[in-house]
């Protein structure tokens, strides 16, 4: 098998996204990669980053693909199944400080927070189409929404609530309590869980 058939067959067995990092760690050398762009077998989404054209590929994945962004808000809601609609704009958290091509990107609505709590409830599920991509759950998303409760949409957030706590076998009170006091959203959490248990 040629280098260029085993970076299609690579291509296959991942939903049509290839990275440059993928290539080198199967000591493939990465200008096989330029060729099959020349070719018009594949497209250079972003640096390290290619897609089969045959594919539909995974907007989800391409977008967060070598950044810290952590999928939060409206999209997370959706990926978690505790919202009714597809969130039309991307809502990504980054750390403080953070300075990178997603600045710039009018489908990203970005929340900037405190590095100490960056990690806080962060997970690695699968996108839409089948890729891995940070994001986080949803005790960590409901407390976001409640911190920030002025800019959201009151039936999103009670929609959601309602939806978690009705999932007895995936809901942990504990944990959403835990992450409520170290967001600082314990007493607006209380407020809710009274109105809706």
């Amino acid at each position: 098998m040629s280098n260029k058939e085993k970076i299609i067959e690579m291509l296959k067995e991942n939903n049509g996204i290839i990275t440059s990092k993928e290539v080198k760690k199967n000591k493939i050398n990465k200008t096989y990669l330029s060729e099959l762009v020349n070719e018009g077998l594949l497209t250079r989404v972003k640096r390290g980053l290619y897609v089969a054209n045959d594919s539909w590929g995974d907007e989800y994945y391409n977008l967060t693909y070598n950044t810290k962004a952590i999928y939060s808000y409206e999209t997370a809601l959706y990926f978690l199944g505790l919202c009714e609609s597809v969130p039309i704009k991307y809502n990504l958290t980054v750390p403080r400080g953070y300075n990178a091509s997603l600045n710039n990107n009018d489908k990203v609505i970005l929340h900037f927070v405190k590095k100490e709590i960056f990690e806080i409830g962060k997970e690695l599920i699968r996108s839409p189409q089948g890729q891995y991509i940070n994001c986080y759950n949803a005790e960590r998303t409901i407390c976001d929404l409640l911190k920030d409760k002025e800019q959201q949409d009151i039936e999103t957030l009670k929609y959601a609530i309602k939806e978690y706590l009705s999932d007895k076998n995936n809901r942990d009170l504990p944990k959403l309590m835990e992450y409520a006091k170290e967001l600082g959203v314990l007493e607006k959490l209380h407020n809710y869980l009274e109105v809706l248990m």
